[in-house]
């Protein structure tokens, strides 16, 4: 079950980028810090946590950049966690952006 939801999220990231020209903008082309320490799944996902956060709009690669590395920032710096809290996010200009990757349990899901 949890390889057929990780399988299913990975489709439809895939299917995204070729059909709708959806790319995913890697952590080091958005400026991230290297993560503290990370936590790594087990052999698969039972379960996936769709999140939101709060803050300004983004619109452009460089505008959602900035917003990754505030949101990394706030996260590591001040609540103390390992990392950005979220494995992907969705900036307003449409892009999916990498936070702690495919193989990281988010912070939002203990």
């Amino acid at each position: 079950m949890a390889f057929k939801v990780l399988f299913s999220l990975l489709a439809v990231l895939l299917c995204a980028n070729a059909v709708f020209g959806v790319k995913v903008i890697s952590k080091a082309q958005w400026g991230g810090r290297t993560a503290k320490s990370r936590s790594n799944l087990a052999s698969g996902l039972s379960y996936a946590v769709i999140h939101h956060t709060a803050g300004a709009y983004c619109s452009t690669q460089a505008a959602c950049s900035q917003q990754m590395r505030n949101m990394q920032s706030y996260h590591m710096d001040s609540l103390g966690w390992s990392d950005i809290g979220y494995n992907f996010l969705i900036g307003g200009d449409g892009q999916v952006y990498e936070g702690r990757g495919w193989s990281t349990m988010g912070a939002h899901a203990t």
